[in-house]
């Protein structure tokens, strides 16, 4: 239930194509501290590798960097920020590939497909650290200390809500709150994390709730614009709002309220991101229209 973020090309062809590639060369550069051997079947370096390799549009990296610049952090601190929540994304996608047994993902074999379940958890787990090593590397080492801790709580919150995923599939959920606490853990935290960690780089802390408020909101919606895209191919045990409100409403007045429940959402994470200061919610309040006009 990772739905990828389809972003229009404003919003996709983000200003620094230079900071993209130094996040890219950090990316790599960590974990590929743990390659072996070219004949080691377990190298979990170069599957992670592979994983980086099949693209993605690194939207978590461009809200961190777009956060960061704007806040007044140095263009280091920016790219280590947008590392972190990368590698700390595509982890959780290794094994989400993992529970779902997909074989596909960006139009190529999974790393569970590939070389296996061993691998597979193995090479989260290696992007997973590598989050670590990248935040290791901000300047002020007096904040390094709340990042990680901060990492820690949104690490926790999307395990939460791909536990609540996993619990779903045997028993369904019936209710528009539960479906809503899942997919914020399981969308939203990580999407707010580059956007708390820019903030409290900068030393804007008073602002860290409403930046999770605006990404949690965000998150919900754009997960409710690909539930209804998805509507006629999802089963009806998967975790999709309209499963949830045809509990209760026939099939076309769950789609009417599902539109407006994620317009709802997507309209707060506008407002919300525009209260942050110094701009720093530009780049999801730009998202976030973009997912409105798809309701």
């Amino acid at each position: 239930m990772n739905a990828p973020l389809q972003l229009a090309a404003s919003v996709a062809d983000f200003s620094s194509a230079d900071h993209l590639v130094r996040v890219e060369r950090l990316l790599v550069e960590l974990v590929s501290e743990s390659t072996t051997s070219h004949l080691d079947p377990f190298d979990t370096g170069r599957a992670a590798l592979a994983h980086l390799a099949s693209g993605g549009q690194r939207v978590r990296a461009k809200l961190g960097l777009d956060a960061g610049i704007r806040v007044g952090l140095s263009q280091d601190d920016a790219v280590v920020i947008a590392a972190a929540v990368e590698l700390l994304h595509n982890a959780s996608l290794v094994h989400d590939d993992f529970h779902d047994g997909a074989m596909l993902r960006r139009g190529v074999p999974t790393i569970f497909a590939s070389r296996g379940a061993d691998v597979a958890v193995l090479t989260g787990d290696l992007l997973l650290s590598a989050a670590y090593a990248a935040i290791a590397q901000f300047s002020r080492p007096a904040v390094i200390a709340d990042m990680v801790r901060l990492i820690h709580r949104r690490t926790a919150q999307v395990i939460r809500g791909q536990c609540g995923d996993l619990s779903a599939r045997k028993q369904p959920v019936t209710e528009l709150a539960r479906y809503e606490a899942i997919v914020a853990g399981k969308s939203g935290a990580l999407l707010s994390l580059p956007l708390e960690l820019a903030l409290l780089g900068a030393g804007v802390r008073d602002s860290l709730g409403l930046a999770q408020e605006a990404a949690e909101s965000f998150g919900i919606g754009y997960q409710i614009v690909d539930d209804l895209e998805d509507a006629k191919v999802d089963g009806p045990l998967s975790l999709n709002i309209i499963n949830v409100l045809q509990i209760e409403h026939t099939p076309i007045e769950a789609a009417r309220l599902a539109r407006q429940i994620g317009s709802r959402h997507l309209q707060f994470a506008m407002d919300a991101a525009g209260r942050l200061p110094l701009g720093a919610g530009e780049l999801l309040g730009k998202l976030a229209r973009v997912m409105s006009e798809r309701l």
